[in-house]
């Protein structure tokens, strides 16, 4: 009983802090947007200052709207019902890179995949996806032009892992647990929503697994994805 209250505990401390980080998050780009439209409306603004006016609450409602879309997925994927089913991680992976591949195009940035040709597990398709796709974005975010984002399967055994690898300017060690916190932002340049991460921890915790980053050779980050051997079909 004394665990279960403590666990219970732990998981409220967990929810208002996510609501009062929420709620700043809101703040920010509301704010932003009453001071610009203050500042239209005190005195009379030629045609050009309004249309920048514009553009700039434009970008606000842009945060906000990709806010509150992460947020509402975020709740979907981490406490709505999950139901495993068949599905071949490898095709899933090449799905998820050819959504990234737009990007990674404008960025001049190589997209790759390394494992096998077929990788059958069951699991929840559609919240690996999103974590895929969060991964992929976390990296291309770093990468920089010229470089390569690779994605690594593997089966070891009781295990199976996707490794997600760019060329960045890598995690430092005392930052490694702070990313899957939410809207922990590793650049601070306010880009994104900070939540990408944290919903890939959760995908995994949901499948009995983890995320972590891992140490390795050479430049950029290594974020791994790893889940039990009963997400693996025989």
């Amino acid at each position: 009983l004394a665990l279960a209250t403590r666990r219970l505990q732990q998981a409220r401390g967990a929810q208002e802090r996510l609501l009062a980080d929420a709620a700043h998050e809101l703040r920010t780009p509301l704010t932003l947007m009453r001071t610009t439209v203050d500042l239209a409306l005190r005195k009379e603004r030629t045609a050009g200052e309004l249309a920048e006016a514009l553009r700039e609450t434009r970008t606000e409602i842009d945060r906000l709207t990709a806010l509150a879309g992460t947020l509402l997925e975020r709740a979907e994927l981490t406490h709505g019902p999950l139901e495993r089913a068949p599905v071949d991680v490898r095709a899933l992976v090449e799905e998820a890179l050819g959504a990234a591949r737009g990007v990674a195009s404008e960025r001049g940035v190589t997209l790759r995949v390394e494992g096998p040709a077929h990788l059958p597990a069951d699991l929840h398709a559609l919240s690996l996806r999103r974590a895929l796709d969060n991964l992929l974005s976390n990296a291309l975010r770093f990468a920089p032009g010229g470089s390569e984002v690779a994605v690594q399967l593997s089966s070891p055994p009781g295990r199976l892992v996707l490794e997600v690898r760019d060329q960045g300017i890598g995690i430092p060690p005392q930052e490694r647990e702070a990313v899957f916190e939410p809207f922990h932002r590793l650049d601070h340049s306010g880009t994104g929503t900070g939540l990408g991460l944290s919903l890939v921890r959760e995908v995994a915790q949901r499948h009995g697994g983890r995320a972590y980053v891992a140490d390795g050779p050479g430049p950029g980050a290594r974020l791994v994805l790893e889940l039990p051997q009963g997400a693996l079909l025989a």
